[in-house]
């Protein structure tokens, strides 16, 4: 089965509320209590943040697959510009095949370089 068909089914059964979604309860569990302890580490100082100097707005969510985060971007981008910022943005490029990472997308690579969110945003 594609990546993309299976894709398609775990979205279908998600929205569909499908019995078997309960089978990843523990899953749920396991996260929040990693959560929970990764959390702890930053407050009592065993894990530390990293301070960037410029404000940075992150998008994203854990929801499954086609919520509109793409075109949020490219609105803030926008705006950001129209307001005389200089935004950047850092993406993972899901399905990128670059040789090395960080990549810099540029308007003439290909999706499978960069990914085709990346790529989307840049041109």
């Amino acid at each position: 089965m594609a990546e993309a068909q299976k894709t398609h089914v775990i979205v279908k059964a998600w929205y569909q509320g499908a019995w078997w979604l309960w089978l990843l309860l523990p899953f749920s569990w396991l996260f929040r209590l990693t959560t929970y302890v990764r959390r702890w580490f930053y407050q009592a100082g065993i894990l530390s943040s990293y301070h960037v100097s410029v404000p940075v707005i992150v998008v994203g969510n854990i929801s499954v697959g086609g919520t509109g985060k793409t075109p949020l971007v490219i609105a803030l981008i926008t705006r950001l510009k129209q307001a005389g910022f200089r935004p950047g943005v850092v993406s993972r490029g899901y399905g990128s095949q670059a040789s090395q990472y960080p990549h810099s997308v540029s308007p003439s690579d290909t999706a499978e370089l960069a990914g085709d969110e990346p790529l989307l945003i840049t041109r």
